[in-house]
């Protein structure tokens, strides 16, 4: 986000002041701009956000999912211990104590209970982030509506909104704030962290989902028992939730490659061509601001889809899970 500032620096800086600027103003301003990246290096930081890609950082190691659930399932010694000599291959599920079972299907609650939480935590921090990029660029707008309002540049209704877009997302910036610290004291009261949860090391940004659909199969197993038939109201109850879980899964991931393949290039592509006509002095910096919000907006909206794809694919595990240690009971030729 760094060469928005640049951008709107260089506009603070040159012309200002003067009713017009001139052709050496419009010069040295797109000078810094391209010094600085422009709006180009921008997009592709938008670009780096969605894709999930870190910047080297010299802090200490986040809190990462598996070491939350391992710490989850330290808090319960007889479950870990009772999972330690339980097989995992399905073909062996009949074989399983009826007390290994419910292990199997305690430990799948436990870890969508973990990665719910971490997983909000994770994406309010994201938000957060963002949104603080946002206010900045915000701020600055707002500073220079009002340097152009004072030399006859700008109309006062234009100056209002600027203002009037500056606290709105200042409001936006202490909620997500409020919302993250919450998410943090969630995960650590679960976890039992001891000390201020507000220190707790998360990870900058969401995993990426799967890059193939394949990741939405199911076991050969697992297909076999959704195609059972039974007049077992429990049974059909857990039947519904599982089919609709697995629905959940798919349709958030397509949402999530929805934005991926189509919607974040295309924006890019859009803020491109807006580079192109701020250089060529078609369009002003207001013009570009505004692409600016757009571009925050679509990657705020790639977040939640993300958020949500992680969540349900987390939701499924307990329902296999409860499917499997019910059929083994009722209906053991399901297995066959």
């Amino acid at each position: 986000m760094k060469p928005v500032f640049a951008v709107l620096s260089a506009f603070l800086g040159v012309s200002v002041y003067a009713n017009t600027p001139g052709p050496d103003d419009w010069r040295k301003a797109n000078e810094r701009v391209q010094e600085a990246g422009g709006w180009k290096t921008y997009a592709r930081e938008i670009h780096r956000a969605s894709s999930g890609t870190a910047e080297p950082s010299s802090r200490p190691a986040s809190l990462s999912l598996q070491v939350a659930v391992e710490r989850a399932l330290a808090l319960n010694p007889a479950l870990e211990q009772t999972l330690k000599s339980t097989p995992r291959e399905p073909e062996n599920y009949l074989l399983l104590s009826i007390h290994q079972k419910a292990a199997l299907t305690q430990e799948a609650r436990l870890v969508a209970e973990v990665a719910a939480l971490w997983y909000e935590a994770v994406a309010t921090k994201e938000h957060l982030s963002q949104q603080a990029q946002v206010t900045e660029v915000a701020s600055i707008a707002s500073e220079l509506s009002n340097r152009m309002r004072k030399v006859g540049n700008l109309n006062t209704l234009h100056q209002a909104e600027e203002l009037l877009s500056h606290a709105k997302e200042k409001s936006k910036l202490a909620a997500l704030q409020l919302k993250h610290d919450e998410a943090l004291e969630r995960l650590a009261l679960r976890l039992q962290v001891t000390g201020d949860p507000l220190r707790l090391e998360l990870p900058d940004r969401l995993p990426q989902p799967p890059s193939q659909p394949e990741v939405l199969k199911l076991s050969k197993t697992d297909a076999a028992l959704l195609s059972t038939k039974t007049s077992n109201p429990e049974v059909l109850r857990l039947l519904s939730e599982t089919r609709r879980a697995i629905r959940s899964k798919a349709e958030a991931f397509h949402l999530v490659k929805h934005y991926i393949n189509e919607v974040l290039p295309l924006q890019r592509q859009i803020s491109e061509e807006h580079v192109l006509h701020y250089n060529g002095m078609i369009i002003g910096v207001f013009e570009l601001l505004k692409d600016a919000k757009q571009q925050a907006k679509l990657v705020d909206d790639y977040l939640a889809a993300l958020r949500s794809y992680w969540i349900a694919d987390a939701a499924l595990l307990p329902k296999l899970a409860s499917l499997r240690e019910q059929l083994s009971e009722i209906r053991r030729d399901a297995w066959k």
